[in-house]
């Protein structure tokens, strides 16, 4: 078991092709095993565990950082690439005159995921989603 107080924590939906499409990328620059990724899709997830509302949750990803801190949307992106050392591959997005332009492509990124991985042709993950997953 890893240590929590040093863990970062991603809850993410794992029913979505493209976010775990991205937790894999993660997970594969997580040399030291110190991400903890919570699939808030799986049926046993429970978003009061957490202190936020499933909406919530279902909206953006949210990360706890090694600091406790919480991050939500594109500014928990920036630090996970940053956290994981690929901080400069997002760091332009997080430059004060694009960082709304990027923040708000997040929120429609995130609000119609689902259609986007299908128009990408990606797939749910059936080890995440199990028989949960509808047929794209």
């Amino acid at each position: 078991m890893k240590n929590s107080l040093r863990s970062v924590i991603v809850l993410y939906d794992g029913a979505c092709p493209a976010c775990s499409a991205e937790m894999r990328l993660l997970r594969s620059w997580d040399r030291a095993d110190a991400l903890r990724l919570e699939d808030i899709s799986v049926p046993s997830f429970r978003a009061e565990d957490w202190g936020f509302p499933m909406a919530a949750l279902s909206t953006e990803l949210h990360v706890r950082g090694a600091d406790g801190a919480w991050l939500k949307g594109m500014a928990a992106i920036r630090y996970l690439y940053r956290f994981l050392g690929r901080g400069s591959m997002l760091a332009f997005t997080g430059w004060p005159l694009l960082a709304p332009v990027f923040d708000a492509m997040y929120r429609c990124f995130a609000r119609n995921r689902l259609g986007i991985s299908r128009f990408l042709g990606l797939t749910p993950d059936p080890r995440s989603c199990g028989d949960r997953c509808s047929p794209m």
